[in-house]
């Protein structure tokens, strides 16, 4: 059920571009892990978290789901060059790893897998029927991603 929301979301964004590109937003949706020893049902964390360019988040836990245990993934609209890093620490902090993405078209670029890189170098991703193209950053960290607790936009790799 969770997948089928998050699946139509994207579907309402590639299926109808010209809202899609109305304004640069990253759109996170957690997957909730260890649903039976949370004794909840599986209807928690059915809201997708938007993320409008310019709105940094230093505390994920103030956003939908943030306190929940769970995986990100994400998607990201805008055109070539917009960027988007999360971070393994709340205020922007890097000791516990960080993902930087800058999409290379005006596509929207779809991650179910916020772990699939090569850590401390840059690595893309080309265009397919799906997901734009990126570039992306990886400082890996052990559980990284169940530990994004702050997002920034822009490039803060150094």
């Amino acid at each position: 059920m969770k997948i089928s929301t998050f699946i139509i979301a994207l579907s309402f964004l590639i299926g109808f571009p010209s809202l899609a590109s109305a304004k640069n937003e990253l759109v996170m949706q957690k997957e909730v892990l260890n649903w039976a020893s949370m004794g909840i049902g599986d209807n928690v964390c059915m809201e997708l978290i938007f993320i409008e360019e310019g709105r940094d988040v230093p505390d994920m836990r103030k956003e939908q789901c943030g306190s929940i245990d769970g995986k990100y993934s994400v998607t990201l609209s805008g055109p070539a060059g917009t960027t988007v890093t999360f971070f393994g620490k709340f205020g922007f902090k890097k000791g516990n790893g960080f993902l930087t993405i800058k999409k290379k078209d005006d596509k929207n670029l779809w991650l179910l897998d916020l772990t699939a890189f090569p850590s401390g170098q840059w690595s893309t991703s080309k265009a397919n029927e799906n997901s734009g193209a990126f570039e992306a950053f990886y400082n890996a960290s052990p559980i990284f991603d169940q530990s994004v607790y702050s997002v920034k936009w822009g490039n803060h790799v150094q």
